[in-house]
């Protein structure tokens, strides 16, 4: 196994040194967005081979924001990190495969609520027990221990790089 120095957050080097490549690699921002990256591929690749093989990685981020009591386009754009006009292009995509229903909101008949509709629901029951599964694995590796710490961390950062709650409840 190589080991890579730990970084030096004081000496990052210089665009022409050969050590830049290595040093970004391991940079917090790389890392993350790497290990996200291959648990949304590797989550995907089983959804398809569980017979949803309509269903994108686009579509992943959308319906992964998606509350069970239904959400809002703008929530749904909000959690999704995307504009609302992309989230109800999206939702218009879904609702036409069968994944999501809108329905009117009984508090407020303006505004519309997405919903799950029953293939949505089978596609959620599925997609659950993969993540569960893909948990277990990381944690044959990393001990149970080391992937509570791993989470405990990560949302120890989410309180700073996201204090108010950004992809929470509307």
């Amino acid at each position: 196994m190589q080991f890579v120095k730990l970084l030096s957050y004081m000496q990052r080097p210089d665009l022409d040194d050969p050590e830049l490549r290595a040093w970004r690699d391991q940079t917090l921002y790389r890392l993350l967005l790497r290990a996200s990256r291959a648990e949304a591929a590797a989550t995907l690749e089983r959804i398809h081979a569980l017979g949803f093989s309509d269903v994108s990685l686009v579509d992943t981020n959308l319906l992964a924001n998606l509350d069970m009591n239904g959400t809002t386009i703008s929530g749904l754009a909000r959690r999704a990190g995307v504009t609302r006009q992309a989230a109800g292009q999206q939702v218009t995509t879904l609702e036409r495969r069968g994944y999501v229903e809108r329905r009117t909101s009984d508090a407020d008949g303006r505004v519309a609520l997405i919903f799950q509709s029953a293939r949505g629901r089978a596609l959620l029951d599925n997609a659950l027990d993969v993540v569960a599964d893909l948990e277990e694995r990381y944690a044959a590796h990393l001990g149970d221990a080391g992937t509570a710490k791993l989470k405990e961390l990560l949302r120890t950062l989410l309180v700073l790089t996201d204090p108010t709650g950004g992809l929470g409840p509307d």
